[in-house]
């Protein structure tokens, strides 16, 4: 499969309208390119059935109509601290929005957060994450039913097994060293990672930082020009998205 775009699309649709329009207005013009989307309506899926919002429902149902999207559930791990049973509730309800009836909703993978890094991969650890990819697999009704394990540095190795997309850089572009990064990736590994890179500026080379990933066998990208901070967590990031900055970003996707 040739490089895609993983894009968290955290924003509020009703907040944030342009965002979710920017987005699938870049999806529609790079119909070669393969887009993953993770949506996020409340850390996760929210207590409801379905989403309340109308425009979380029209906005999901315009990305399924779009043969190049697969929508992807947010799930947080809290670095496996998160009780499993409230794991795979989220899981639940994602599953569930295939049965709702006025519109496509229906979530086609998941997007497991907060997983941990490669020096904490236990036994019991990696059981934990083992247990949720495989119940995402079993529930989520989807033809492909992609599962991305999202620590944001390199991960235990150990769980590649057990997803489709490990993100093993996710920090500023000031921090992305180009090929020394991407070789931090284990062996045999780099066409089964994402990079996501974040507070990208207007004067970043795009072309050449998904050229270099794509020659080195990276699986996917995000370059996010929003401003980002880190205090116990990255926060700020994934709520704007520029429509000429994704074109730049699709259009270096497809060109490899």
């Amino acid at each position: 499969m040739s490089m895609f775009i993983l894009l968290p699309l955290y924003a509020d649709p009703s907040g944030v309208p342009s965002a979710w329009s920017n987005v699938t207005a870049a999806i529609a013009a790079y119909p070669k390119v393969h887009w993953q989307v993770i949506i996020n309506p409340d850390s996760g899926p929210g207590t409801m059935s379905y989403p309340t919002d109308p425009n979380y429902i029209a906005g999901i149902s315009k990305l399924n109509s779009y043969p190049n999207v697969i929508t992807l559930g947010y799930v947080d791990t809290s670095y496996s601290n998160r009780a499993y049973s409230s794991v795979t509730s989220d899981i639940d309800v994602y599953a569930s929005w295939a049965s709702y009836t006025n519109a496509n909703i229906s979530i086609g993978g998941i997007f497991f957060d907060d997983v941990v890094g490669q020096n904490a991969g236990t036994n019991a650890v990696v059981t934990y994450y083992h247990n949720a990819s495989a119940y995402a697999y079993e529930q989520v009704p989807s033809d492909v039913t992609p599962v991305v394990f999202n620590p944001g540095s390199l991960g235990p190795q150990q769980l590649f097994q057990y997803c489709d997309t490990m993100v093993e850089f996710e920090s500023p572009l000031s921090s992305y060293q180009g090929v020394t990064t991407i070789k931090t990736i284990p062996s045999g590994y780099a066409d089964q990672s994402a990079i996501l890179v974040y507070n990208a500026t207007a004067t970043a080379n795009v072309n050449s930082l998904v050229h270099t990933m794509a020659q080195n066998g990276v699986e996917a990208v995000y370059i996010d020009y929003g401003y980002c901070t880190y205090k116990g967590g990255i926060t700020g990031c994934y709520n704007s998205f520029n429509l000429a900055y994704l074109k730049q970003l699709a259009a270096a996707v497809m060109a490899g």
